[in-house]
């Protein structure tokens, strides 16, 4: 998956969870925004990438550790970047930003 492409079908900045199967911390981050997602959609596109996948957009972005969420946006600028689990109310904060 290219970030152009993923920017296309969108009008709106995109939020890029990077995530694994096997990370029991992605699961629990994945809980989070399911639970916040109407939210979370009305601020930005939601985009999930699976780094053992689709390692070269993870690698695009640096990612190191998962999960990593990359806020990017409409012209492909990373405008917040953040490895680990965070509450939704924090996560929607950022976005809001």
């Amino acid at each position: 998956m290219k970030l152009e492409d993923i920017l296309k079908e969108t009008d709106k900045p995109v939020l890029l969870q990077f995530f694994a199967e096997w990370c029991g911390p992605c699961k629990m981050l994945s809980r989070i925004i399911d639970d916040s997602m109407d939210a979370i959609t009305e601020q930005v596109e939601l985009k999930r990438i699976d780094v053992d996948v689709d390692s070269e957009l993870a690698a695009e972005f640096y990612v190191r550790a998962v999960p990593t969420m990359v806020l990017v946006s409409q012209r492909g600028d990373v405008l917040w970047k953040h490895t680990g689990v965070m509450p939704a109310q924090d996560i929607l904060r950022e976005l809001k930003r």
